[in-house]
């Protein structure tokens, strides 16, 4: 029997529905002073609707929320921040040409009228002391990494004294590096007394940092458990109610002939910094081409020049031995090139329609999807039926509007409509970021049948067990160019790591023996 009175957050019998959808089907949830507590699932299980409702974004059908002992009511965010409990959502929303001082200071009450900055500054420097986390408060948010800017919505809370944090999917788009960082800053933030609520699908994360897990499915509860007692095979059954199986066996391809040389490639990045630096590199049909190095170092840079939304400064591209330095983006899709890209939300979907129209972008000029008079409409909503079902992607239904499906269902929508699309080259950006664990798998699967069939892939990944995982050859990118490319297998994860921070693969028996 739980104990109330140590008890912070207690949400009974919690009911949210969708266009019919029950997002939340009579959901209990309970969160202990100073402790950590898990929401693990599959993409769309409800878990950020579920913190949502508490949060006052949503009111809930249905259901009781009781905080401190006190039943309580929210109809909007800042009555439930008010009261002590702040969310940091997925999507940050940040200013980015202000300061974080600027950024902190926005929307917060204390703050109204005379500011005194030195006084705020000097209360401010106090939360980041005691947290450890060692952000400027003079730089420009636009300018930070993703990890700092993740510290600046946490820190926005804490000022506000919060006594629950809740931080939806935070280490989707962090390095390792990042998320150890991230994962000592919540511990501590838990050590003060406070409680924090962690969503997340990623079991390796919340095994190694909540006290309780509590695991959605289908937005249903399936129960709360601690790490220490249950296997991460358990927790997996929990999530996705079936084993989840490994992936397939890599295949003779049927050709292996050239599809794309890149030769002495140049091109900025937005700040106008040369981002990829002279770069030469060559793929075959029935190839996956892993990536690896730390983000910023001109992969995403090199892709967007490839599909033809970044400016070529210099160097040529050939394509089934064509030059594709000017073609359109058109064109280039329809020689056979498709994009999973980095950024989802601006690049990957047009947010505001809806998920039929999304994925009818790549097929409306397909003659099969149009009628003497236009557009066949009920065509390509049969089509997005079909992705939707065979990707498992999570709605109310293909009408609803793109940006309001979850991150990991939003990423099945752009996976789905790109990889359906009959190409020869496939240049996948994280394409597993933000995924559960059953859509991971399916989408290795997905990846590894393009290859054993003969089509061509680019995988780029801050995972270094996806890439060793599904690439047949790997290159190392640092500072906009390949510091090696070998095959996969040759070297280990402490030579590759070596090799990211741009030791030369010449230079690798010196620095290991150090």
């Amino acid at each position: 029997m739980e104990n109330r009175d140590n008890l912070i957050v207690e949400m009974s019998n919690i009911t949210k529905t969708f266009f019919g959808n029950k997002a939340n089907d009579k959901v209990n949830f309970t969160l202990k002073r100073g402790e950590i507590h898990a929401l693990l699932g599959e993409n769309g299980t409800g878990k950020t609707t579920l913190m949502n409702v508490l949060t006052g974004v949503y009111e809930p059908d249905s259901g009781d929320i009781f905080y401190k002992g006190k039943q309580v009511y929210f109809s909007y965010p800042g009555q439930a921040l008010a009261q002590g409990i702040g969310m940091v959502h997925q999507r940050f929303s940040l200013v980015g040409n202000l300061t974080v001082l600027e950024n902190i200071i926005l929307g917060n009450p204390a703050n109204s009228g005379y500011l005194n900055l030195k006084k705020i500054k000097k209360e401010l420097t106090a939360y980041i002391e005691k947290y450890h986390f060692q952000v400027d408060l003079d730089s420009i948010v636009d300018k930070l990494p993703i990890g700092l800017k993740q510290k600046v919505e946490i820190l926005k809370m804490l000022v506000r004294n919060v006594d629950v944090l809740v931080v939806d999917e935070p280490t989707t788009v962090l390095t390792k590096q990042e998320t150890d960082n991230l994962l000592v800053n919540l511990k501590k933030i838990a050590e003060s007394g406070k409680s924090v609520v962690i969503i997340s699908h990623k079991m390796k994360i919340v095994r190694k940092i909540a006290d309780r897990i509590t695991v959605l499915r289908k937005g249903k509860l399936i129960g709360t458990v601690k790490p220490d007692e249950v296997s991460s095979e358990e927790l997996s059954m929990m999530m996705v109610g079936k084993q989840v199986g490994s992936v397939m066996e890599r295949k003779v391809p049927p050709t292996t002939e050239n599809i794309l040389a890149v030769e002495g490639l140049h091109v900025h990045s937005d700040k106008g910094i040369l981002a990829v630096d002279s770069l030469s590199f060559r793929l075959n049909r029935g190839e996956i081409l892993g990536i690896a190095g730390v983000s910023g170092n001109g992969q995403n840079e090199l892709s967007e020049a490839i599909v033809g939304i970044r400016e070529i400064r210099d160097g040529k591209i050939w394509f089934k031995k064509v030059v594709i330095n000017k073609l359109s983006v058109r064109e280039k899709i329809d020689m056979g090139i498709s994009y999973i890209p980095s950024d989802r939300i601006h690049v990957g979907v047009a947010g505001q329609l809806s998920t039929w129209e999304n994925v009818g972008l790549k097929t409306y000029r397909d003659a099969k999807y149009s009628t003497p008079f236009g557009l066949d409409n009920k065509k390509i909503k049969k089509y997005a039926d079909y992705i939707v079902e065979k990707y498992d992607i999570l709605q109310p239904g293909i009408e609803f509007p793109s940006l309001l499906l979850s991150g990991g269902n939003l990423q099945k929508v752009i996976i789905g409509r790109e990889i359906e699309a009959e190409s020869d080259l496939y240049i996948c950006e994280y394409p597993t970021r933000g995924l559960d664990v059953g859509a991971t798998e399916f989408v290795r699967n997905a990846i590894l049948e393009l290859r054993n069939s003969g089509k061509a892939v680019i995988l780029i990944s801050g995972d270094l067990d996806e890439v060793f995982m599904l690439a047949d050859n790997i290159a190392i990118m640092h500072a906009g160019h390949f510091v090696s490319v070998f095959p996969n297998g040759k070297y280990n994860v402490t030579e590759i790591g070596l090799m990211m921070s741009g030791v030369k693969e010449h230079e690798l028996p010196k620095q290991l023996e150090k």
